[in-house]
């Protein structure tokens, strides 16, 4: 929740700094800050999730996957025990598209970032 509100925040004054950019042209430089700090701040809060996600959530991750199985079908916890190797082959193939749209969350976040510095050097932003 206090992600959401930091961001509010800092796109209600992104959007004000765009719109005073009219009385001064040094607004927009004030805009262009806010929009990079905010790529900045989320790109942490991406990469610190992901971290704690697939290091330290692993297990617990790998639990839940094992609970899901035994419920929805008619493996048991004594053949996941018996054949843990193929299960953990099975449970890291399902956390190949979660991985990738995570990453491809924090290469938006990237490219953004890239886009807003690259028109800040050029000047042809306002």
């Amino acid at each position: 929740m206090l992600n959401f509100i930091i961001t509010a925040v800092a796109v209600a004054l992104i959007v004000t700094f765009g719109l005073l950019n009219s009385v001064w042209v040094g607004f927009s430089y004030f805009a262009i800050f806010f929009f990079a700090s905010i790529c900045i701040y989320w790109l942490y809060v991406l990469i610190s999730s992901y971290i704690y996600q697939y290091k330290n959530k692993l297990e617990e991750k790998y639990q839940l996957y094992c609970a899901s199985l035994v419920n929805n079908s008619s493996v048991t916890m004594e053949e996941i025990a018996k054949n843990n190797e193929v299960y953990v082959k099975q449970f890291k193939k399902t956390l190949r598209r979660e991985k990738a749209i995570e990453i491809c969350k924090m290469l938006v976040v990237i490219g953004l970032l890239i886009s807003i510095v690259s028109l800040f050097f050029t000047g042809d932003l306002f």
